[in-house]
């Protein structure tokens, strides 16, 4: 843990530094650039959004699934006359999981079902462990019985059907989503006078990627998929390095785009480390209606500036820049009043730096 006197003084001089030094120098401190990872562009298309409605139907089927193996392992011990009451009764316990995972609302209360149900399946296994030995019972029979139990739902088979159905929906919704933002991107940027036909080319070649996409999704070939991923990903680099370019002949675009950058990566990074303080038992409530209420407004400075409504962009920009002050004093308090484990203290303090330089980089726009 750290010294709570000496992370007050750390954190102290860090924001006494900020306060002094950040508003001159943050006009001068360079943009997130397109690495070789290509993430923090708002131009690339992404290797994977993880978004809510896949990762939902992946993990209802895999709790149902092992709900049915649950059900196997209790045939198996009460014929042989083994105790089943606690196993019963966990099994319950994940029937429930199951349901609640099925109708989270959100990511934080997905993450929070799935740690009850990791609870739940420790237990279990605990407990059936006890069991075996009890009963002298044979771990390859359970086993085979539990994944006889699974080829044969027709429950199981009906929700993987649904996971890969909802994921290749979703997936190639967002591909045709991504390609419209940047054909209106491209579209904005002709209105302006630039030349687009090397963009244009670009975005051709990953559109013609849809298809091996599709069919990898189809033919549910995990490996498939992620090749297909592999190789959207990589030329929308490309990509977004020549609409970088483009964007760099005005200068003014050019510190907007950055700035919205910034801002889209400091609030994913926000929202990891609420991860990490919520693990270490911190109460993250107001941080995390913080960072939904950030990458809210984000987006609305992303979509303006998309538009070429520069002058909006720059006014949404502000509302955003008081969110990032905001969430900066609560990760000030938490350094300051709770004792962390050093890792996670480090992660906060970084954080609470970006959103620092952020803040100041907009109000120096």
């Amino acid at each position: 843990m750290f010294d709570k006197k000496s992370m007050f003084l750390f954190v102290s001089c860090w924001l006494f530094l900020a306060v002094i030094f950040l508003p001159s120098g943050a006009s001068a401190a360079p943009g997130p650039q397109v690495s070789d990872a290509g993430m923090g562009s708002s131009d690339t298309f992404p290797l994977m959004e993880n978004q809510l409605v896949v990762r939902q139907a992946l993990l209802t089927y895999l709790a149902v699934k092992e709900e049915v193996g649950m059900q196997a392992t209790i045939r198996y011990i009460g014929l042989r006359n083994g105790s089943t009451d606690t196993l019963s009764t966990l099994m319950v316990r994940t029937d429930a999981s199951a349901l609640a995972i099925s109708s989270a609302g959100s990511e934080t209360a997905l993450d929070r079902e799935l740690e009850n149900l990791r609870d739940i399946t420790r237990s279990f296994r605990e407990e059936t462990d006890l069991q075996m030995r009890a009963i002298n019972g044979n771990p390859d029979e359970l086993r085979a019985e539990a994944q006889s139990a699974g080829e044969g739902s027709s429950a199981l088979q009906v929700l993987l059907n649904k996971y890969w159905q909802v994921r290749e929906n979703t997936e190639l919704s967002d591909f045709d989503l991504r390609v419209v933002q940047a054909q209106k991107t491209l579209g904005t940027l002709l209105e302006n006078g630039h030349e687009i036909t090397p963009a244009q080319e670009k975005l051709e070649e990953i559109i013609t990627m849809r298809t091996e996409l599709a069919t990898a999704l189809r033919a549910r070939n995990n490996a498939g998929i992620e090749l297909a991923h592999k190789k959207i990903h990589a030329t929308s680099i490309e990509y977004a390095q020549i609409i970088r370019n483009l964007r760099a002949m005005a200068s003014t675009d050019t510190r907007l785009g950055q700035t919205i950058d910034q801002g889209i990566g400091v609030m994913t990074r926000s929202g990891m480390v609420n991860a990490n303080l919520n693990h270490s038992g911190i109460d993250t409530t107001r941080a995390e209606e913080l960072v939904m209420t950030g990458k809210t407004q984000i987006l609305v400075v992303q979509n303006l500036s998309h538009d070429g409504d520069i002058a909006g962009a720059r006014a949404s920009l502000s509302e955003f820049q008081n969110t990032l002050i905001a969430l900066r004093n609560i990760y000030r308090g938490i350094l300051i009043n709770e004792d962390l484990p050093q890792a996670t203290a480090q992660g906060v303090l970084s954080v609470a730096q970006s959103l620092d330089v952020t803040a100041a980089q907009i109000g120096a726009l």
